[in-house]
């Protein structure tokens, strides 16, 4: 019913998470208190606590600051200018939501478009400009817990499934970041050489993004303490997260930045996106429930004999229907979808369920085909400069080859660093 109704979107994603919640105390799946529990995961926390972070940053225009120096340095050709975009969308997603960097991106790369007089949906770099713009942030989300909901709600679906195995900040960038430079220049080449932009010379392009940064003046007081507090932050989730905890750190941030002043109740209530909050909540009381009634262990079961035990089969079927699933529905719903089903299949066929977990997580990032299928490619899309079909075109062979990057990354990296 859920898959159904996130796939169709008949109702909202949250309200469907409301609903799977309800339903499992009224069929007499567990009792509520259980269910409500369940709920209160320490991934939740980290994902409202990260959001609180994300509206200081916002409110103070950070991420912008950082977004119009960095494409400054890529203006000597169009092709470094295209690498550039999608550098700078990964590097701003390690720090901050995908679909908030391609939001605070999108004017300047109008901007540079519009100086440079280029036609909309007919001029390969404007194509080009437009589709890394998608890429890079949905890339770079991938690389830390802050890049997407869905990377802390997969260490919250290992905490509640696999005996509290817990991920720290940094064990997961030590896995996940192999994989982002290894797809970054792949992807740049693919975009490159399915539209080689026409246009020579990107000067003007420059000049325009020179203004933009001299327009902003120097930090203020309150901006450079928000930004201290931020990189504080993240140290700490570097080193301190596998004792503490990331939420902990988190909410200790947060509660720093109202006793400074530095961010109101109003700047929160504005930027925070509640329904996430809802729809994660949801989905991990169901895949502890899953898991607790034996329903994972069946369908697993079922799926399993397919494949011979072959762990390389097993997690590339993992791999490429989750990213089928997460390019025909929501990510975030298609995560919450395969991670009980994932981990399941790790049990019965003797794979480690980080493995198949991590695997599930990262491709439910490559949402790259369709503009409904994540904020990033409907900002983009929201330009005029791409149609859907040259999206989708881009999207499926660097789809393709980026899931074949996580599963060689799995293989031969993981299983070392994991110890398999």
């Amino acid at each position: 019913m859920a898959v159904i109704l996130w796939l169709t979107e008949a109702i909202p994603l949250a309200a469907t998470g409301l609903l799977i919640i309800a339903l499992q105390p009224l069929l007499g799946i567990a009792d509520a208190k259980e269910v409500f529990s369940n709920f209160g995961n320490r991934a939740v926390f980290f994902i409202l606590a990260s959001f609180m972070i994300a509206a200081a940053i916002e409110k103070y225009e950070l991420h912008k600051r950082i977004a119009v120096k960095m494409l400054k340095a890529f203006g000597k050709s169009p092709s470094l200018f295209i690498f550039g975009i999608m550098l700078v969308g990964a590097l701003l997603s390690f720090l901050i939501q995908e679909h908030i960097v391609a939001a605070i991106l999108l004017p300047i790369l109008l901007h540079v478009l519009i100086s440079l007089k280029v036609l909309p949906k007919q001029s390969n770099f404007g194509i080009t400009t437009m589709i890394a713009l998608t890429f890079g942030t949905s890339i770079g989300s991938w690389g830390t817990l802050l890049g997407g909901a869905r990377n802390p709600l997969t260490v919250g679906f290992l905490e509640e499934i696999q005996n509290g195995y817990s991920i720290s900040f940094l064990e997961w960038m030590k896995m996940s970041m192999p994989i982002v430079f290894i797809a970054l220049p792949i992807v740049t080449l693919i975009l490159l050489r399915l539209y080689p932009p026409e246009i020579k010379d990107i000067r003007k392009a420059v000049v325009k993004i020179e203004e933009d940064a001299n327009k902003m003046g120097k930090l203020k007081k309150e901006e450079k303490a928000v930004l201290l507090i931020y990189i504080a932050t993240i140290v700490m989730w570097i080193l301190f997260s596998d004792k503490i905890g990331v939420a902990v750190i988190a909410l200790m941030t947060v509660s720093l930045l109202f006793f400074l002043k530095l961010v109101d109740w109003e700047d929160v209530e504005r930027r925070v996106q509640w329904g996430i909050i809802l729809l994660y909540g949801g989905a991990i009381t169901m895949g502890k429930s899953l898991e607790s009634t034996g329903a994972i262990e069946w369908l697993a079961g079922k799926i399993t004999p397919f494949f011979g035990g072959s762990e390389i089969a097993l997690l590339a079927f993992l791999i490429f229907l989750t990213f089928i699933l997460t390019n025909f529905m929501s990510n975030t719903a298609a995560v919450a979808t395969m991670l009980p089903i994932s981990i399941g299949i790790a049990q019965q066929a003797g794979i480690s369920p980080v493995l198949s977990a991590m695997a599930v997580a990262i491709a439910g990032g490559g949402a790259f085909m369709f503009v409904i299928a994540t904020p990033g490619a409907a900002i983009a899309y929201s330009s005029g400069y791409i149609t859907q079909k040259q999206l989708a075109k881009a999207g499926l062979i660097a789809g393709i080859l980026c899931m074949l990057i996580i599963l060689g990354v799995a293989i031969f990296y993981w299983k070392f660093l994991l110890g398999l």
